[in-house]
């Protein structure tokens, strides 16, 4: 039975792995820090009832000990993969076939639409692709992910070292796009084309106060971690470039009400799926775009 059925405490426990049926309802849960397995429930309309299997480990690949090669999937199968990744997946899509390409330790997956259109899936999302031939993908898939990952790697040096100063003065540190969280409302935007930061807080993804420069920022809503930025800046070459002010600051705190940095967030974070061996955006080098025209 699950937790709040036998326990005064709903709160589980840091490290734990839960397992339960009894709610004839299927659910995972997984953030790092407990996880429940629920989804094995087969309710009262099978006359055999089995049991299925799951992985202890928090990372694993289920399709490791595949070779290269272009491979063709279930929708469990799928879902599971992403599992092992510690990725969350929602995937309901009705398909003809679904695709793995294996190729030198990276994996894209291909979706065959009923029509015959062929899509490369990032998650459960889909973008239709121009070509129709399977093979075309997996012969270029070297080339794609070297366009995509030698300029994204220069761009996840700048985030990683913003994380860690975010992180040493008491913030969460946490990437996702082109994003580093200082908390839940505080944000440096990491611009991709010139790798200059905007600090800015945003209660909702529409209202965006945009700061001159980090201490602006710290001093206006975090006069907490502010204190604590002083202390690691003096004398810490380092950090304070971590933090460096944009090209042009902005002279006061502005409103901003556009969503560009979202959209340039969201591209992001397709190409950071390669930190998970994932190609889930296709980018043809400009050498295959000239030699593929008639």
């Amino acid at each position: 039975m699950p937790l709040k059925d036998w326990c005064a405490d709903l709160k589980p426990q840091s490290g734990f792995v839960y397992v339960n049926g009894h709610t004839h309802r299927n659910y995972f849960h997984d953030d790092g820090d407990y996880r429940i397995y629920a989804d094995n429930q087969i309710g009262y309309k099978h006359v055999n009832a089995y049991l299925k299997y799951f992985y202890i480990d928090d990372d694993y690949d289920i399709f490791a000990d595949r070779e290269n090669g272009i491979y063709e999937l279930s929708r469990e199968e799928y879902i599971r993969f992403y599992r092992g990744k510690n990725i969350g997946l929602t995937f309901n899509r009705k398909f003809s076939k679904l695709f793995m390409l294996k190729k030198n330790g990276y994996y894209m997956f291909l979706l065959r639409a009923p029509g015959g259109k062929l899509s490369i899936l990032n998650g459960g999302a889909l973008k239709c692709l121009e070509q129709r031939d399977v093979r075309y993908y997996f012969d270029r898939m070297d080339e794609v992910i070297s366009y995509i990952k030698n300029p994204l790697e220069r761009f996840t040096e700048v985030q990683k070292h913003i994380s860690e100063a975010i992180k040493a003065i008491g913030g969460s540190g946490t990437i996702h796009g082109a994003i580093v969280d200082i908390d839940f409302l505080d944000h440096i935007y990491v611009n991709p084309f010139d790798l200059t930061v905007t600090p800015y807080f945003a209660p909702d993804i529409v209202r965006k106060m945009i700061f001159p420069d980090m201490p602006a920022l710290l001093q206006s809503t975090r006069p907490d971690l502010y204190g604590n930025y002083l202390k690691q800046v003096e004398g810490n070459a380092a950090f304070a470039l971590a933090l460096r002010k944009k090209t042009d600051p902005v002279p006061d705190p502005q409103l901003y009400l556009e969503t560009d940095i979202y959209r340039a967030s969201r591209e992001i974070k397709k190409k950071q799926k390669l930190s998970s061996n994932i190609l889930s955006i296709w980018v043809e080098p400009p050498a295959n775009k000239l030699r593929d025209k008639p």
